[in-house]
């Protein structure tokens, strides 16, 4: 049976991503920054299908991802999905932040993934396997007032094209999935003005996403052998649109 590891695997997209792969058998080692009642509920909940395990911590840290991989392998013999799905929202303008708030950006979405990767990488290449990054749509268009999270976001496609050739040859797929705004608690401050602003000027299909819409596509690049350096966007049509 496959092994996924999943960092931020107990919120939002990262739980729906979990979830869909136990419905597979897969077998989770799941990661978040602390262990409380919903946690435990999941990871109970999930525990009824597949075998899963999880371990509180900053996904950020080289340590973590060293631990996580030391689990999975531990415990399980092999590692065949990562999924870095840690983060969370970096707002103001640059004039706004300070250089610390900008790394910040960057610790949490762009060196949490190459930490992974690092630590990953022999066991993914002993079959080869998928590693799929989280972006965001903010990563590819101009949003206002999130400069450091639009940058941190923006490299994650370069950066899965580079390990995606680097790394083919030993079977390690590396993809990246864009969503949009997908109704989880990163979007929870947005207001009602903004919520319909969104629903009648900026969503072509005028609805939001759900985690299992995203969940539905990572699990087609996680798991299709035939799929490698790419980006795929679930935003219902938000950012091609021209006016």
């Amino acid at each position: 049976m496959d092994v996924a590891i999943i960092t931020g695997g107990t919120r939002g997209i990262g739980a729906a991503i979990a979830t869909a792969l136990a419905h597979r058998k897969v077998r989770l080692v799941l990661n978040g920054r602390t262990e409380d009642a919903e946690v435990t509920a999941l990871v109970a909940e999930l525990g009824k299908v597949t075998e899963t395990v999880f371990m509180a911590g900053d996904a950020s840290e080289p340590e973590m991802a060293a631990a996580l991989v030391k689990e999975a392998t531990a415990r399980f013999g092999r590692i065949d999905y990562v999924v870095p799905a840690a983060g969370g929202p970096n707002p103001g303008k640059i004039t706004d932040l300070s250089f610390d708030q900008w790394a910040e950006a960057f610790r949490v979405h762009v060196d949490a993934v190459f930490h992974l990767f690092r630590a990953a990488q022999p066991a993914l290449a002993v079959r080869g396997g998928g590693f799929l990054m989280i972006g965001s749509v903010a990563g590819k268009r101009g949003c206002p007032s999130t400069v450091a999270y639009q940058t941190a976001k923006g490299a994650l496609p370069q950066m899965a094209r580079a390990l995606a050739r680097d790394h083919a040859a030993e079977g390690i797929r590396v993809n990246v999935i864009e969503p949009g705004i997908i109704r989880t608690r990163f979007h929870a401050a947005m207001t009602a003005e903004a919520e319909r602003n969104n629903l009648d000027n900026r969503i072509p299909l005028r609805r939001f996403g759900t985690p299992d819409n995203v969940a539905s596509a990572a699990l087609e690049l996680l798991t299709n052998p035939f799929i490698t350096g790419e980006t795929l966007t679930i935003d219902g049509g938000m950012s091609m649109r021209m006016v």
